[in-house]
């Protein structure tokens, strides 16, 4: 017979849904049909296999609207986070540039009373001075 009528012990595992010893099990007992090649592997007459697979337990196929209803609900949760996410990364760069605003005005009020306490500072030096210096110099 040709090569291409007879399935493998793996193949037929595949086809049928079973483990491959599970396969050979059931040649060795008679259940399914099966010989011997000349290195002693089992080889299975495709004609046995396809007429038993309407035996073999169907698989079970997920609802496709099920499916999608879970990813459109996967969905627009993801978007309602990315919304929040976004709106939390506006109120961080006005909160941002709210802060620096205040710095800068905090900065320039610094320096303002840096140099009004220099002034101060001199003026006191001057008056600290002898009557005599504070007349006579420059």
């Amino acid at each position: 017979m040709e090569t291409g009528e007879f399935y493998t012990t793996g193949e037929t595992a595949r086809i049928l849904r079973l483990s491959p010893s599970r396969v050979r099990a059931l040649a060795a007992s008679g259940e399914l049909e099966a010989e011997r090649d000349e290195s002693g592997n089992w080889r299975f007459p495709a004609r046995v296999v396809h007429a038993r697979m309407p035996e073999r337990p169907p698989r079970e196929v997920p609802d496709p609207t099920d499916e999608n209803k879970q990813l459109h609900e996967r969905l627009e949760e993801l978007q309602r986070l990315l919304g929040r996410l976004e709106g939390q990364r506006e109120l961080q760069a006005v909160a941002e540039s709210t802060l620096k605003e205040s710095l800068d005005r905090e900065r320039q009020r610094a320096d303002a009373l840096e140099l009004e306490a220099r002034q101060l500072r001199d003026e006191l030096n001057k008056a600290r001075q002898p009557w005599y210096l504070r007349w006579f110099s420059s």
